[in-house]
Order: structure tokens, then C-alpha cells, then sequence
């Protein structure tokens, strides 16, 4: 309410605040799921019942259902108690996706003999978010038997732990890529604290066990480690990291930033002492309603230390997908006198992507455009790969 004094020519200002009732929130109610449990969603709803109404842990409530990736779509709407002008409720509506896979195949050829795969997975076992996996292949080149089991919350604040055991035996001969193959067989169990709504950090133990089965036509470096090391070797690591989550969903983000670091370092206990840095970024960017921007670089090294060198067995390899798409898997890089892929102790890979969904196909499905570049190696030879540039459908 302005006051004008035209003498002085000055104006005062009183200002009146009519302060209205803070609204609370009655009742969280959740609809739509048939098969995930209440709990599996109350736990990630930020909004708590008869809470001040907090638009902020609202949205935090949605987007923390979208990252868990059970769900096609997840709508939360605020409608007014009609009896209490100083309430609200807070209705979570979800609809499910299929959250689980099975695989089967079997196959006959003259260099593999039979070949049987097998693969189950769920990401929400039962609906109770537990996720469970499990992975059969039996073809020469690649025999792997591995089961993993992850609880995402043991305690009620969110700490999350993982169980995996595997069995993996490589020739890398049946690739094409060099003469001589690896048998590993490992243990690892992995806890997760979360410390804020976006954030997690990593403690871990693996136990993992190599074996290097040599050929006559091995190349001098993997003969030369057997002959000083042995064939067989044992690691204890201890594995720490941390990541970060704030995209806006898990199967289809349009925004937001994903961070994770990892670090496996082999306890001097055992035969192995080496460790292994690993680091990731993604940003999503939308740039209109239906295009959006993907960025994605990793970065690794590795290195031994005390009297054990780096075992040649954990270098990085780029190729494929996941690096470098339109390359085979694992043929980039620098290569022995011989022609085969040595792989290396640092890696760098890079990947743009333009984003846009497919017309009257599921949102999961888009299609992109891509460039990927990389480099790897080690310090005293590193070699630049060439840049892809082409389109392919992702899902």
C-alpha cells in the first residue's frame, strides 16, 4: 500500500502479508502395480503421510521411481481433499513393464560342436525389486556359468548388497584375436550406502582365481609371464566406488548426469598385486521435445606394483559395442609382431549420440545417430583408433 508525499516527493510503502494455511499431505496412495509390492514403491516416495506438502520431494519421488526401470510410466498427481481445504493426496500411479528375460538357444558347427546358451534374468524378482541373474554359454570359445543376486535394501535407509559367482573360461584363439586362452573362477560380495538421494559409494571383496592355458603357437609375452609367475594365480581385491544418478530415468533418460568410480585393488596376500581404476560419465541434454543429446566417456588404468608386474589378463580392449561400434569386439588398439591384440593398461573412449524416438514404435525404442572414438594402450605405445560415424536402431 503505497503512501505519496508530494512535498518531499517520497513514497512510503506498507505491505501487507495475509499468510494461508500450509497444506499437509492425508494420504499416499499407489495404484497400478500388479506384481511389485506397496513397499517396493513407499520406500522410494520422498513425500512422507501427513507431511507439509513438498512439491520438490514430489518430483525427487517420481524420478527415484523412474531409475528403478520396473516401470512403462509412473504419474503422481496432488488432488485436494474436498472436506479439508488444508489437505491433499498424493496418488502414485505406475504402470508395469516386463522386467525379466530368459534365453535359450542351442546350436551345432563344425569348429564349436554343440553349443548351449542360457540366460535368466530379473530385475524385480517377485515384486519385491530383488534382481537375480543367471548366465549359461557352452560354445568353445567362451564357456561362462555365472549367478548374481542383488538386495537393494537390507536395512530400511537403502544399503544395498550384491553376491555374484562365476565360472569364465576364454580362448582367445576361437576369436581370432591370439593363442591362448584363460580359466577364471571368482567370488565377490559388494555392499552399497546410500549418503544423499543421489549418491552411493561401493565396499567390496572378490576373491578370483586365473589359469593360462599356453599353446605352441602362443606369443612370446604370455610364455615369458607363465615361465616367471606360473600358469595359475590367485587374487583377494578389494573393490571400493561410487556413483551418482540423477537422469531422469533408467531405460529412457532425456536429462540429467550419471558418474561412477571404481576402483579393484588386489591385496598383497595372494599371488596378484596390481589395481584398477575405472571411471564413467554420461549427460543427457534434451534439445526439443523429441531430440535429445548423449554423451559417454570412460576412462581406465591399470598398473602392478611391488615385485608382480600388471597381469596382461586384466588390460583393457576396445572394439564393439559398448566402445566403438562397427569395429569386432576387442580389435582396436595396439597388436604384437604377430598381429594379435595386446590390449593395454589405460583406455579412453568417447560417445556422442542425437536421440529421437521411433514413430508408433515402444518409447523404448529409438533411433541414433552416433560418433565413437577411442584410444588405448600403454604409456610407452599407445594407438589411436579411427572414428565411427553411423546410424543404428538402439532399444
Amino acid at each position: 500500500m503505497p503512501e505519496a508525499n508530494k512535498e518531499t516527493r517520497e513514497v512510503a510503502f506498507t505491505i501487507l502479508v495475509d499468510p494461508g494455511r500450509r497444506v499437509y499431505v492425508r494420504r499416499v496412495n499407489i495404484g497400478g502395480n500388479t506384481r511389485t509390492r506397496d513397499e517396493v514403491i513407499r520406500r522410494e516416495v520422498r513425500q512422507a503421510e501427513a507431511g507439509w506438502f513438498d512439491a520438490d520431494r514430489v518430483r525427487l519421488s517420481k524420478e527415484r521411481l523412474d531409475r528403478l526401470g520396473y516401470f512403462e510410466t509412473v504419474t503422481v498427481d496432488t488432488p485436494p481433499v474436498p472436506t479439508a481445504p488444508d489437505q491433499v493426496d498424493v496418488n502414485v500411479t505406475v504402470k508395469e513393464r516386463a522386467t525379466g528375460n530368459i534365453q535359450l538357444g542351442a546350436g551345432y558347427s563344425s569348429s564349436e560342436g554343440l553349443v548351449l546358451t542360457a540366460g535368466l534374468s530379473q530385475q524385480n524378482l517377485f515384486g519385491t525389486g530383488n534382481a537375480l541373474s543367471l548366465e549359461l554359454n557352452t560354445s568353445k570359445s567362451n564357456t561362462v556359468v555365472a549367478l548374481t543376486h542383488t538386495d537393494p535394501y537390507i536395512t530400511p535407509e537403502g544399503i544395498s548388497r550384491t553376491v555374484e559367482v562365476y565360472y569364465r573360461n576364454s580362448d582367445l584363439a576361437e576369436l581370432g584375436l591370439s593363442s591362448v586362452g584363460y580359466n577364471t573362477r571368482g567370488a565377490g560380495l559388494v555392499y552399497g550406502v546410500p549418503f544423499t538421494e543421489y549418491d552411493r559409494v561401493f565396499f567390496g571383496l572378490r576373491y578370483e582365481g586365473t589359469t593360462i592355458d599356453l599353446t605352441p603357437a602362443s606369443p612370446p609375452r604370455y610364455i615369458e609371464y607363465v615361465e616367471e609367475f606360473g600358469e595359475s594365480s590367485d587374487a583377494l581385491a578389494l573393490t571400493m566406488g561410487w556413483s551418482r544418478d540423477s537422469r531422469d530415468s533408467l531405460i529412457i533418460p532425456t536429462r540429467g548426469r550419471y558418474q561412477r568410480a571404481f576402483a579393484e585393488f588386489a591385496l598383497p596376500v595372494l599371488d596378484l598385486e596390481y589395481y584398477r581404476l575405472t571411471y564413467q560419465f554420461q549427460q543427457f541434454v534434451p534439445l526439443g521435445r523429441w531430440l535429445s543429446l548423449a554423451v559417454n566417456t570412460e576412462l581406465g588404468y591399470g598398473n602392478g606394483y611391488g615385485d608382480r608386474p600388471y597381469p596382461f589378463f586384466k588390460n583393457f580392449y576396445l572394439g564393439g559395442i559398448g566402445s566403438v561400434r562397427g569395429f569386432e569386439a576387442a580389435t582396436l588398439g595396439p597388436r604384437d609382431i604377430y598381429g594379435d591384440p595386446l590390449g593395454g593398461t589405460r583406455r579412453f573412449n568417447a560417445n556422442f549420440e542425437a536421440l529421437v524416438p521411433i514413430p508408433g514404435a515402444d518409447k523404448t525404442l529409438r533411433a541414433a545417430l552416433f560418433l565413437d572414438m577411442a584410444r588405448s594402450g600403454d604409456p610407452a605405445a599407445m594407438a589411436s583408433t579411427r572414428p565411427a560415424l553411423c546410424s543404428q536402431i538402439l532399444q
